[in-house]
């Protein structure tokens, strides 16, 4: 059951596009065939440019960088709080730099992030064991007067 007088194209013809792309008429729609002397000469040592710029990697592709977000919040709260609005401030950088591809910036904030974590938790400790003392040299010194 086929039809002789009109038969369709067959997957392996060429289509109209290809049928005319020999020829020095226009392709359809009114388009011209680009001539063969506008394709570039590639020389020795060429690279191609690549053809879009490479998104920012998100998810699983993006490296793991510590943020210290959590432990920057809590030595804000329980040790010393102007060191730890820093630790919380370079901390919550580290997510914002590293989404936009920026993981150079991200790893430098990460660093800070932990330098001021660290600060704090330091400086908390030490306020703490100056009260501790301070507390027990001064209840001690009250038993004499009795």
């Amino acid at each position: 059951m086929t039809n002789t007088q009109n038969p369709a194209p067959d997957w392996g013809d060429a289509t109209e596009w290809q049928q005319q792309a020999g020829s020095d008429q226009p392709f359809p729609g009114g388009y011209q065939q680009a001539s063969s002397s506008a394709t570039p000469q590639y020389g020795p040592g060429y690279q191609p440019a690549p053809p879009y710029p490479q998104a920012p990697l998100r998810g699983a592709m993006a490296p793991p960088i510590q943020t210290y977000l959590v432990p920057a919040i809590l030595v804000t709260l329980f040790c010393f709080f102007p060191t730890g609005i820093a630790a919380i401030v370079y901390a919550t950088q580290v997510s914002s730099k590293r989404d936009t591809g920026d993981y150079i910036g991200a790893a430098r904030a990460s660093k800070q992030a932990r330098m001021w974590t660290i600060v704090s938790l330091a400086v908390g400790v030490a306020v703490f064991a100056i009260v501790v003392i301070a507390a027990a040299a001064g209840s001690g010194s009250s038993s004499t007067y009795g």
